[in-house]
Protein backbone atom coordinates (compact mmCIF):
# COMPACT_ATOMS: atom_id res chain seq x y z
CA UNK A 1 0.00 0.00 0.00
CA UNK A 2 1.57 3.18 -0.81
CA UNK A 3 1.28 6.38 1.12
CA UNK A 4 -1.69 7.60 -0.26
CA UNK A 5 -3.68 4.81 0.07
CA UNK A 6 -2.28 4.19 3.60
CA UNK A 7 -3.66 8.19 4.29
CA UNK A 8 -7.03 7.45 2.23
CA UNK A 9 -7.81 4.65 4.10
CA UNK A 10 -7.08 6.59 7.44
CA UNK A 11 -9.36 8.91 6.49
CA UNK A 12 -12.11 7.02 5.59
CA UNK A 13 -12.19 5.09 8.81
CA UNK A 14 -10.90 8.34 11.02
CA UNK A 15 -14.97 7.98 12.82
CA UNK A 16 -13.61 4.17 13.73
CA UNK A 17 -10.42 5.18 15.23
CA UNK A 18 -11.64 7.86 16.93
CA UNK A 19 -14.24 5.56 18.96
CA UNK A 20 -11.67 2.71 19.31
CA UNK A 21 -9.12 5.06 20.59
CA UNK A 22 -11.42 5.83 22.99
CA UNK A 23 -12.66 2.62 24.33
CA UNK A 24 -8.43 1.65 24.55
CA UNK A 25 -8.22 4.91 26.50
CA UNK A 26 -10.42 3.93 29.16
CA UNK A 27 -9.22 0.53 29.03
CA UNK A 28 -6.00 1.64 29.93
CA UNK A 29 -5.09 3.19 33.32
CA UNK A 30 -2.31 5.39 32.06
CA UNK A 31 0.13 5.76 29.43
CA UNK A 32 2.47 2.69 31.06
CA UNK A 33 -0.04 0.36 30.76
CA UNK A 34 -1.07 1.88 27.10
CA UNK A 35 2.25 0.66 26.08
CA UNK A 36 2.59 -2.37 27.61
CA UNK A 37 -0.88 -3.22 26.31
CA UNK A 38 0.57 -2.28 22.91
CA UNK A 39 3.76 -3.74 23.55
CA UNK A 40 1.78 -7.04 24.46
CA UNK A 41 -0.53 -6.52 20.79
CA UNK A 42 2.59 -6.35 18.76
CA UNK A 43 3.85 -9.81 19.57
CA UNK A 44 0.12 -11.30 18.55
CA UNK A 45 0.60 -8.93 15.59
CA UNK A 46 3.53 -10.19 14.52
CA UNK A 47 3.29 -13.49 15.53
CA UNK A 48 0.13 -13.85 14.16
CA UNK A 49 1.59 -12.82 10.56
CA UNK A 50 4.64 -14.98 10.94
CA UNK A 51 2.37 -17.97 11.71
CA UNK A 52 0.32 -17.57 8.42
CA UNK A 53 -3.26 -16.43 10.83
CA UNK A 54 -3.30 -13.63 8.32
CA UNK A 55 -2.07 -12.11 5.07
CA UNK A 56 -0.24 -9.71 4.39
CA UNK A 57 -3.55 -7.25 3.45
CA UNK A 58 -4.89 -7.89 6.75
CA UNK A 59 -1.51 -7.46 8.22
CA UNK A 60 -0.51 -4.14 6.80
CA UNK A 61 -4.31 -2.99 7.45
CA UNK A 62 -3.82 -3.86 10.88
CA UNK A 63 -0.81 -2.01 11.37
CA UNK A 64 -1.89 0.91 10.17
CA UNK A 65 -5.24 1.00 12.14
CA UNK A 66 -3.50 0.30 15.76
CA UNK A 67 -0.31 2.54 14.82
CA UNK A 68 -3.41 5.36 14.05
CA UNK A 69 -5.65 4.42 16.93
CA UNK A 70 -2.63 3.93 20.00
CA UNK A 71 -1.46 7.41 19.25
CA UNK A 72 -5.00 8.70 19.81
CA UNK A 73 -5.44 6.49 23.03
CA UNK A 74 -2.32 8.55 24.41
CA UNK A 75 -3.54 11.87 23.30
CA UNK A 76 -6.56 10.97 24.84
CA UNK A 77 -5.07 10.03 28.17
CA UNK A 78 -2.89 12.63 28.14
CA UNK A 79 -5.72 15.19 27.95
CA UNK A 80 -6.76 13.90 31.42
CA UNK A 81 -10.65 13.74 30.70
CA UNK A 82 -9.70 17.98 29.29
CA UNK A 83 -12.59 17.61 26.24
CA UNK A 84 -10.08 14.85 24.96
CA UNK A 85 -12.02 14.09 21.93
CA UNK A 86 -11.14 17.80 20.72
CA UNK A 87 -7.38 17.02 21.34
CA UNK A 88 -8.02 14.39 19.63
CA UNK A 89 -9.05 15.90 16.45
CA UNK A 90 -6.19 18.58 17.04
CA UNK A 91 -4.01 15.85 16.95
CA UNK A 92 -5.29 14.07 14.15
CA UNK A 93 -2.72 15.79 11.85
CA UNK A 94 0.05 15.51 13.43
CA UNK A 95 -0.04 11.65 13.79
CA UNK A 96 -1.09 11.43 10.27
CA UNK A 97 1.81 13.41 9.15
CA UNK A 98 3.85 11.66 12.17
CA UNK A 99 3.68 7.74 11.68
CA UNK A 100 2.19 7.06 8.68
CA UNK A 101 5.23 7.94 5.55
CA UNK A 102 7.62 5.97 7.87
CA UNK A 103 4.89 3.40 8.37
CA UNK A 104 4.56 3.12 4.34
CA UNK A 105 8.54 2.74 4.05
CA UNK A 106 8.33 0.16 6.79
CA UNK A 107 5.97 -2.01 5.17
CA UNK A 108 7.94 -1.85 1.82
CA UNK A 109 10.65 -3.10 3.28
CA UNK A 110 9.10 -6.02 5.22
CA UNK A 111 7.74 -7.13 2.14
CA UNK A 112 10.65 -6.60 0.47
CA UNK A 113 12.58 -9.00 2.77
CA UNK A 114 9.90 -11.41 2.48
CA UNK A 115 9.79 -11.64 -1.42
CA UNK A 116 13.60 -12.11 -1.37
CA UNK A 117 13.56 -15.05 0.97
CA UNK A 118 15.25 -13.25 4.36
CA UNK A 119 12.02 -13.42 6.15
CA UNK A 120 10.10 -16.67 5.86
CA UNK A 121 6.67 -16.69 6.80
CA UNK A 122 5.52 -19.60 8.81
CA UNK A 123 9.38 -19.84 9.88
CA UNK A 124 9.06 -20.15 13.82
CA UNK A 125 12.57 -21.26 15.04
CA UNK A 126 12.27 -17.59 16.82
CA UNK A 127 10.36 -17.78 19.94
CA UNK A 128 9.14 -14.18 21.18
CA UNK A 129 8.54 -15.48 25.07
CA UNK A 130 12.00 -14.26 25.77
CA UNK A 131 11.27 -10.27 24.53
CA UNK A 132 12.25 -8.23 27.43
CA UNK A 133 9.74 -5.29 26.64
CA UNK A 134 11.50 -3.06 29.07
CA UNK A 135 15.10 -3.10 27.33
CA UNK A 136 14.36 -4.86 23.71
CA UNK A 137 16.18 -1.97 22.23
CA UNK A 138 19.07 -2.80 23.85
CA UNK A 139 20.54 -5.23 21.11
CA UNK A 140 19.62 -2.47 18.69
CA UNK A 141 22.73 -0.36 16.68
CA UNK A 142 24.04 2.30 18.78
CA UNK A 143 22.47 5.11 17.87
CA UNK A 144 25.77 7.37 17.04
CA UNK A 145 26.60 4.56 14.25
CA UNK A 146 23.34 5.45 12.25
CA UNK A 147 22.32 8.80 13.17
CA UNK A 148 25.60 10.82 12.21
CA UNK A 149 27.39 11.50 9.28
CA UNK A 150 30.89 10.49 9.52
CA UNK A 151 32.40 13.31 7.17
CA UNK A 152 29.74 15.73 9.84
CA UNK A 153 29.21 14.48 12.98
CA UNK A 154 26.38 17.32 13.42
CA UNK A 155 24.72 16.35 10.97
CA UNK A 156 21.18 14.17 11.02
CA UNK A 157 21.06 11.13 8.66
CA UNK A 158 18.32 9.59 10.09
CA UNK A 159 14.98 11.45 12.27
CA UNK A 160 12.45 9.09 11.63
CA UNK A 161 12.04 5.48 12.74
CA UNK A 162 10.95 4.10 8.99
CA UNK A 163 14.47 5.76 7.81
CA UNK A 164 16.57 4.34 10.36
CA UNK A 165 15.51 1.04 9.88
CA UNK A 166 16.45 1.43 6.72
CA UNK A 167 19.81 1.87 7.51
CA UNK A 168 20.05 -0.48 9.68
CA UNK A 169 18.06 -3.57 8.33
CA UNK A 170 20.65 -3.46 5.41
CA UNK A 171 23.08 -3.90 7.32
CA UNK A 172 25.04 -7.47 7.65
CA UNK A 173 22.70 -8.91 10.43
CA UNK A 174 20.50 -5.53 10.86
CA UNK A 175 17.66 -5.23 12.73
CA UNK A 176 14.18 -6.09 10.77
CA UNK A 177 16.10 -9.30 9.06
CA UNK A 178 14.65 -11.62 11.30
CA UNK A 179 11.20 -11.49 12.79
CA UNK A 180 12.19 -10.30 16.67
CA UNK A 181 13.57 -7.49 14.26
CA UNK A 182 10.46 -6.84 12.73
CA UNK A 183 8.65 -7.13 16.20
CA UNK A 184 11.14 -4.76 17.86
CA UNK A 185 10.24 -2.11 14.95
CA UNK A 186 6.74 -3.00 14.92
CA UNK A 187 6.76 -1.88 18.53
CA UNK A 188 8.01 1.58 17.64
CA UNK A 189 5.30 2.19 15.77
CA UNK A 190 2.47 0.90 18.43
CA UNK A 191 3.77 0.89 22.06
CA UNK A 192 7.04 3.38 22.03
CA UNK A 193 5.33 6.11 20.30
CA UNK A 194 2.49 6.39 23.11
CA UNK A 195 4.61 8.25 25.44
CA UNK A 196 4.99 11.46 23.01
CA UNK A 197 1.54 11.49 22.17
CA UNK A 198 0.62 11.33 25.68
CA UNK A 199 2.86 14.93 26.05
CA UNK A 200 0.96 16.26 22.94
CA UNK A 201 -1.89 15.51 24.89
CA UNK A 202 -1.07 17.06 28.31
CA UNK A 203 0.94 19.94 26.47
CA UNK A 204 -2.76 20.75 25.09
CA UNK A 205 -4.00 20.47 28.09
CA UNK A 206 -1.64 22.75 30.33
CA UNK A 207 -2.04 24.92 27.49
CA UNK A 208 -5.61 25.47 27.82
CA UNK A 209 -5.23 25.67 31.54
CA UNK A 210 -3.13 29.08 31.09
CA UNK A 211 0.52 27.77 31.64
CA UNK A 212 2.96 29.86 30.24
CA UNK A 213 6.23 28.70 30.33
CA UNK A 214 7.87 24.71 29.54
CA UNK A 215 10.92 23.01 30.28
CA UNK A 216 12.13 19.66 29.10
CA UNK A 217 14.10 17.78 31.63
CA UNK A 218 16.30 15.02 30.46
CA UNK A 219 16.72 11.57 32.61
CA UNK A 220 20.26 12.22 32.25
CA UNK A 221 21.35 8.09 32.18
CA UNK A 222 22.98 6.63 29.41
CA UNK A 223 20.52 6.33 26.93
CA UNK A 224 19.99 9.88 26.76
CA UNK A 225 20.84 11.80 23.96
CA UNK A 226 22.93 14.86 23.11
CA UNK A 227 19.93 16.60 21.94
CA UNK A 228 18.09 15.92 25.02
CA UNK A 229 20.64 17.02 27.00
CA UNK A 230 20.73 20.63 25.28
CA UNK A 231 16.66 20.66 25.48
CA UNK A 232 17.42 20.28 29.14
CA UNK A 233 19.97 23.18 29.44
CA UNK A 234 17.66 25.73 28.13
CA UNK A 235 15.58 25.78 30.98
CA UNK A 236 12.50 27.40 31.16
CA UNK A 237 11.33 28.97 28.04
CA UNK A 238 7.75 30.51 26.34
CA UNK A 239 5.14 27.47 26.20
CA UNK A 240 5.22 25.74 23.25
CA UNK A 241 8.71 26.67 21.94
CA UNK A 242 10.34 23.28 22.69
CA UNK A 243 9.39 20.18 21.03
CA UNK A 244 7.73 17.02 22.98
CA UNK A 245 9.34 14.56 23.72
CA UNK A 246 10.84 12.15 20.87
CA UNK A 247 10.62 14.95 18.51
CA UNK A 248 13.85 17.25 17.83
CA UNK A 249 16.01 14.63 18.99
CA UNK A 250 18.12 11.48 17.85
CA UNK A 251 16.29 9.54 20.92
CA UNK A 252 13.34 10.06 18.87
CA UNK A 253 10.11 7.39 20.08
CA UNK A 254 12.69 6.00 22.69
CA UNK A 255 12.71 9.25 24.51
CA UNK A 256 11.77 9.51 27.84
CA UNK A 257 12.22 13.31 28.75
CA UNK A 258 9.91 14.96 30.98
CA UNK A 259 8.01 18.57 30.59
CA UNK A 260 7.26 20.60 33.33
CA UNK A 261 5.35 23.39 33.00
CA UNK A 262 4.60 26.59 35.15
Amino acid sequence: MDLLSMIGMATKRRGDYFAQAETLAKKSKDQEDLEQKMAQESKLIVKGFRDKQMRWDEFERTMLDKTLVSALAAVYLGSDKADPKLKMEKAWPAIVGDMLPPLTTFMDEVKDYIDQGILKVGDQTEDFADVDWNAYFDNDFELDDVLTDPEDPGKYQINNPAAKASQVASAPGGVGRTWKGVLSRVMRYLSTPTFGFFNLGRFMRKQEQGFKEMRRVARKDKRTCIDCINYDEQGWQPIGSLPMPGHGCRCYDRCRCHIEYR
